[in-house]
Parts: structure tokens; sequence; C-alpha cells
């Protein structure tokens, strides 16, 4: 399978997830349903459904789809598209709670959904919060709704304990990203410890192991899954976080971890690299909500000046190539094979262009 059949076939699985998402996210609008929303909830549905309606990356339901086609070439099961929906139903709770967790007032350059719902009572802060408790609590349990096929005569017992372990590493990274820092800027490996819960665990490894499941997976084919998600989970995290200090203007979004004060690993490099003035600089203005843009253009190139962005991409870079050796050499089909190396570049845009990458 060539790379273009492969990103052929992860186009369809998202597009499939995408109008299946649409649909079970509309059923609950209709009231000659039972289980919908109700005419008094209408509007605020409509703030979560546009929320999660083709905005994201549709990253969890790929790596379930590619875990199936890594274990067999047999016809996919219908089921995966209903897990594929429960993913994302479930990843729309974790940020819409991330978000009121973190005071984030904007998500993928939009209003976040605690400020959307705001808007629907008059700007009443209060109510907005309130309401998107209530809405990422719908989305966990309209996940779980999707989850039920997973309970089917047929389906391997392995499958719901992957998802039971995913959900509990991602509320563990969730806590982990409260516990107070060991030091000023926070610790690599502290750092490292969340992005483990929260996107190794979470983002990658969990739907890859429950759609290998699902396929009756080989333990030695799950431990292929596990070497191949470490460095991958690694380095798409430590891209995001690298693109939060970015200078792009363009970038809608970005600098919002900053303003939040997150402990990053490029964070707590560039506290470990940092001058005394450099450190100052970073004292004085990492956290700060209401950061103009002057400040954080400021915070931005002192976080550069320590090396810390330069130590980031060779992070990012190796962990890319660690993943491409795991793929080629896991003991996949051939689809499947071709599905991780493909998936790699898609889930890390732009990195295989790296100087550092392309030499």
């Amino acid at each position: 399978m060539c790379v273009a059949d492969a990103r052929a076939d992860l186009t369809t699985a998202r597009t499939a997830v995408d109008r299946a998402l649409d649909a079970f996210l509309a059923s609950k609008q209709r009231s000659d349903r039972p289980g919908h929303s109700g005419p008094g909830a209408e509007h605020m549905i409509d703030v979560l459904r546009a929320f999660l309606s083709g905005r994201g990356k549709r990253v969890r339901p790929l790596f379930c789809h590619i875990g199936w086609r890594a274990v067999t070439d047999a016809p996919l099961d219908v089921r995966l598209i209903d897990v594929g929906v429960g993913l994302e139903l479930l990843h729309g709770h974790a940020l819409v709670h991330d978000d009121l967790v973190d005071r984030s007032l904007m998500r993928r350059g939009r209003p976040a959904v605690h400020v959307a719902c705001a808007d629907l009572h008059g700007a009443n802060a209060w109510s907005g919060v309130s309401a998107a408790v209530f809405l990422g609590d719908l989305a966990a349990l309209w996940a779980e709704e999707q989850f039920q096929c997973l309970y089917e005569p047929g389906v391997p017992p392995a499958a719901r304990a992957h998802l039971g372990a995913m959900r509990a590493e991602l509320l563990n990274g969730q806590l982990l990203d409260l516990v107070k820092p060991s030091q000023l800027f926070g610790t690599v490996p502290e750092a490292f410890a969340v992005i483990h819960a929260k996107t190794v665990a979470y983002t990658v490894l969990g739907p890859l192991l429950i759609g290998a499941a699902m396929a009756g997976a080989d333990p030695d084919v799950s431990d292929a899954l596990a070497g191949y998600a470490r460095p991958l989970g690694e380095a798409f995290q430590l891209q995001d976080d690298l693109e939060d200090v970015a200078a792009d203007p363009d970038c809608s979004g970005c600098g919002e971890d900053l303003k939040e004060g997150k402990h990053t690993v490029v964070v707590a490099l560039a506290g470990e690299a940092a001058t005394a003035r450099q450190r100052a600089v970073m004292a004085r203005l990492l956290g700060r909500p209401g950061m103009c843009g002057g400040e954080l253009a400021e915070l931005r190139s002192t976080i550069a000046a320590t090396g810390a962005v330069e130590r980031v991409r060779a992070m990012i870079a190796a962990r890319r190539r660690a993943a491409l050796e795991r793929a080629a050499g896991g003991p996949f089909t051939e689809r499947g094979r071709a599905l991780l190396i493909a998936m790699t570049d898609l889930a890390l845009p732009g990195v295989a262009d790296w100087p550092e990458v392309a030499a």
C-alpha cells in the first residue's frame, strides 16, 4: 500500500466518523426521538454541536481505525465507527472541562464553550461556566452510549479494558496538570509525566489498542503498537507545546499555554538554561492571563534565546524517526504498516520538511 492510498484510507475513515458524529448530534435535537435534548436546551446543544462538528483532526478515531488495520485485512467492523464517535465525544468532554480548569477563553481560534454559553446568557460568565460543566458531562454521557457496542457479543473484553485504562490515564493527566511543580518552571520529567498520561496513553496508545483488540490482536502486536505510540505521542504533544511559543502571528490561539503558565517541556528546558535576566523575564510574564502582544513577544523571544526551542525541535525529530522505525519493523499487516507511517506525518504536520529532518 503506497502513501497516497494510505492517506486516502485515512481520509475515508475520518469522513465516516464526521458523518456519523453529525448524525448522532442531530438526532439528539429531534423531539421525535427518546433521549433528545428538549426545547429548553436547544441553544446550548447548538454550542456543543458547533464545538464538536468538523473542527478536530479526529486523531483518536483514526488511531482506532489503524489499530484494526494493523492486525487484520478483514473488512472493518462497523462498530469501529461507533467507537470513533464515542472517542470524539469523550474528547469533547475533556476539552470543555479542560478550558474551564485552565480558564481558557479560546479553543482552536474560537470562543471556548463556557464563553459561547455566557454570550447566550447576556455575557453572564457564571452561567456560561455552569452550562459548560453540564455540556461537558452530557458529551461524556453520550460517549457512553456509543461505547455500549463494546459490550456486545463477539467483542473481545480487552477492548473494554483498554477503554477504561485510557479514560483513567486522561483523568490522571488532568490531575497531574494541577500539581504544583517542584521548581519555578517545572521540570522535564514532570512535563513528560503529563504527556504520557494525556497524550501518549489517551491520544495514541489507547485508541490504537482498542481498535487492535476489536480485531483480536495478539500480545506481540499490542506491544509493538505501544512501542510506536510512545515516541509519536511525545512528539505530537511536544509539537503542540512548541506551536504555543511560536512567534507566527497567524497562529490562532498560540500563546494560550504561556498565558496560563503551563509547565511544558519547552518551558522547563528554558528555565534550566536561562540566565538570571531571562529567568526574571519568564517569572514576570509566564502565567499572566492579560498579557499584551508585546509582552507575549518578549516572553517568546526570551524562551527562544535559551535554546529551548531548538532542543525541543531535536526531540520531535528524534521521536518521529523512532516512531517510523517501529512502524516499519513491527509485526503488522502491510496495510497497517503503511497507515502507521502515513499517520506519523499527519499527526506531525510540517515536521518532515524541517531542515534537521529532511537532511
